[in-house]
């Protein structure tokens, strides 16, 4: 994720996504985002389970600089079979604050809807002159307006008991800078359960920690932020235990071994952990503060991963922000895994897997993990494109929608730790897909789908002898599309002795994945 407060063009995909902060100018008398009007936007979950509550948000965003009255919210949703409902609320809500929510439940499910939703929604807003405006969806500039799309889930999430689903790379509000910043804590914890997330890893940057977030120029000390945010995450648990469990980490900013800034993610570590190296706010000076040896030694026993390992970086956050990448000699034994699934399954995701393979072929037990990078972004990204110039919006980097489950007893912190030191996980945008072995060597291999993500189209199994330089496909079930399909497979087989290791991939009819953690045959 580029942090910017230059005024350059940046190469097409490198893009900052996230909620577009548009009211900051770098210094100069104009900008063709920077509105008198706050950010007015509207989010929801991508997905609901059946029976949970579909929440629309109201966002505003900067109302301490532009306040503004909020007077009411018409809302039209529609389905692929016709069904239409209207909703109208009227808050009569004035905002004067740095930024703010307010939830609309829509009971899609119980009027009738189902499938795919689309939901249009007008907001009626009033600034401080008495100028009222009507926005569609958002008051981005420069942006089309775009319908929420919700899922409304008609079956059961497909993952057997015992399994914890989790988002693993996400920012709450605690991220904030000239150009983005993330959702409220309260509201990424409800939209989480609503989707069918039993937890949910804050990452949020480090380099964010030592400004204020309303304030996002002016230093505040780190330490007392990254506390008052842990605090904010364990109230609300505290709070809501129905909920999905928000546990407090980091995306630290470290260097790797050319001394160029790389991100590691935490998992729930008690103290702040420093990293201002790409933070963008004070020039050039830009090298790493800790170096990634240094911060996993600060970590001990917490467990981390590597971030978007092989994201593709364009050559001015290269200059001047020292960004690099993961490299075969950053991946220490300390780290845990590597979250090269990052929302979407473009050049980064190939690129990404080919490094963990790389490292399982070296004998690294090494976990693929899922995640995101959202900022905020429940139900699609809005970002800067340009800085200063335009805004992008798209669904690559969606709260929630690829997620990494790990077999655990429970969702609290300490429990999800523990599981996260083992060798076993799953990272899936839908279906559910485990290898295990048996005493006598002999692998399991299983899947489960669900008809919202699709009939099952193919099982393989990839693996590797010790010492060999490439993996091979070992075993593929392709499956014929029939009326249903297929939607669970189990098949256990045996392979005879060796040393190596095993993991398997799924596929459904609608494109969606799941890929397992590699099995070392010891």
């Amino acid at each position: 994720m580029l942090t910017s407060t230059f005024p350059f063009h940046r190469p097409p995909e490198v893009l900052i996504f996230g909620y577009a902060e548009t009211h900051y100018k770098f210094r100069l008398p104009w900008s063709p985002l920077h509105k008198p009007w706050p950010e007015i936007f509207l989010d929801a979950p991508h997905q609901a389970l059946p029976g949970k509550p579909l929440i629309v948000y109201l966002m505003v965003k900067d109302a301490d600089l532009y306040p503004v009255t909020i007077h009411s919210l018409n809302f039209r949703a529609f389905d692929s079979q016709g069904a239409a409902r209207e909703y109208r609320f009227e808050p009569e809500k004035r905002f004067h604050g740095n930024f703010s929510h307010l939830a609309f439940p829509l009971p899609l499910a119980r009027d009738g809807l189902s499938g795919e939703v689309w939901v249009l929604g007008l907001i009626t807003a009033e600034d401080g002159r008495g100028r009222l405006r009507v926005f569609e969806g958002h008051n981005f500039p420069g942006l089309p307006a775009e319908p929420l799309r919700i899922n409304l889930l008609e079956h059961p999430l497909p993952y057997p008991a015992g399994w914890q689903a989790g988002e693993m790379h996400c920012h709450s509000e605690f991220s904030s800078d000239p150009v983005e910043f993330g959702a409220p804590l309260e509201a990424m914890q409800q939209a989480a359960d609503t989707a069918g997330l039993d937890f949910v890893l804050c990452t949020d940057h480090s380099y964010d920690f030592y400004y204020r977030r309303e304030k996002f120029l002016e230093t505040c000390d780190p330490e007392a932020n990254f506390q008052a945010y842990r605090a904010q995450a364990e109230d609300l648990n505290a709070r809501r235990p129905h909920l999905t469990t928000l546990v407090p980490g980091e995306e630290v900013s470290c260097g790797n071994s050319r001394g160029e800034n790389v991100h590691l993610l935490t998992f729930g570590h008690p103290r702040f952990l420093p990293g201002l190296g790409d933070g963008g706010r004070r020039g050039f000076r830009n090298r790493p503060d800790l170096t990634i040896a240094e911060t996993l030694e600060l970590l001990g026993d917490t467990p981390s991963f590597a971030a978007h390992p092989k994201a593709r970086i364009g050559w001015l956050e290269r200059k001047i922000f020292r960004r690099g990448e993961w490299r075969e000699e950053d991946v220490h034994e300390a780290v845990r895994g590597l979250q090269f699934w990052n929302g979407h399954l473009g050049r980064d995701y190939r690129d990404g897997k080919a490094f963990w393979i790389g490292q399982l072929l070296r004998g690294k037990r090494l976990l693929p993990i899922g995640a995101n990078d959202a900022h905020g972004d429940f139900n699609r990204n809005v970002g800067v494109k340009t800085p200063l110039v335009s805004l992008h919006q798209g669904r690559n980097h969606v709260f929630g929608k690829v997620r990494t489950l790990v077999p655990s007893a429970g969702r609290d912190a300490h429990s999800l730790q523990a599981a996260f030191r083992r060798d076993t996980c799953v990272c899936t945008d839908g279906p559910f897909a485990e290898l295990t072995e048996d005493a006598n060597g002999a692998l399991r291999v299983a899947a489960f789908t669900s008809p919202d993500y699709g009939a099952l189209r193919s099982v393989s199994l990839y693996g590797a002898a010790a010492g060999e330089a490439r993996e091979s496909l070992l075993a593929e079930w392709v499956f014929e599309k029939t009326d249903g399909g297929p939607h669970s497979f189990e098949e256990k087989r045996a392979f005879g002795q060796g040393t190596g290791y095993m993991r398997a991939e799924v596929v459904t009819d609608k494109g969606r994945r799941a890929l397992t953690s590699a099995v070392f045959l010891d």
